[in-house]
């Protein structure tokens, strides 16, 4: 049993002196890329996007998820002729991005947005809440459809199989607020 223990107690050295050699900044080890396997047993990714942002500018920031969504399917798969269903609800201050008339100064991101509409990604906008800021579906850029409602197009799609992305949103977010009230149509 004396034997046992020191050779215990000897192992337990060694295992000390062996960490302590370790990088002391990476003492979990590195990390390795790895994609997913089975992504040939999926024959397409759907997904609905939940834009409610605060601050209009965001939906560019966002837009950079959606393009790297793109990319890796794109790159990784799945490899089917139709891989990737994108679509993207709009229903809250940032529909003044979508507004003609606000054109000039969000110019970058329409752009974006009409690209990634060419390249098949469903842009829909709230009905209430364009309604709210004053617009209607003539007043918003040609690559969008308004719907009845926000909440009831991610429920619509959801149903559908497409998975709920949110990323960024923010909730719940008035249609109206300081950061986009110079940018909602005028009073008639």
């Amino acid at each position: 049993m004396k034997v046992i223990l020191a050779l215990l107690i000897l192992a337990s050295g060694m295992f000390t002196t062996a960490t302590s050699f370790a990088d002391p900044d990476s003492p979990y080890g590195t990390s390795k890329f790895e994609s997913y396997r089975d992504i040939g047993s999926i024959s397409q990714l759907k997904t609905v996007w939940d834009f409610n942002f605060a601050d209009p500018k965001s939906v560019g920031v966002v837009f950079n998820n959606v393009n790297a969504l793109i990319r890796a399917t794109s790159d990784f798969g799945p490899l089917e002729i139709d891989p990737l269903k994108i679509v993207i609800v709009s229903h809250g201050p940032e529909i003044v991005v979508w507004a003609k008339q606000n054109y000039s100064k969000y110019k970058e991101i329409v752009d974006r947005a009409a690209s990634l509409a060419k390249q098949g990604v469903r842009f829909e906008i709230c009905r209430n809440a364009a309604a709210a800021q004053g617009f209607k579906p003539e007043d918003l850029h040609g690559f969008v459809t308004v719907v009845p409602a926000g909440p009831y197009a991610l429920a619509y799609w959801q149903a559908k199989g497409y998975s709920l992305n949110a990323v960024g949103a923010t909730m719940p977010t008035p249609p109206i607020n300081d950061l986009n009230r110079a940018d909602i149509a005028p009073k008639k």
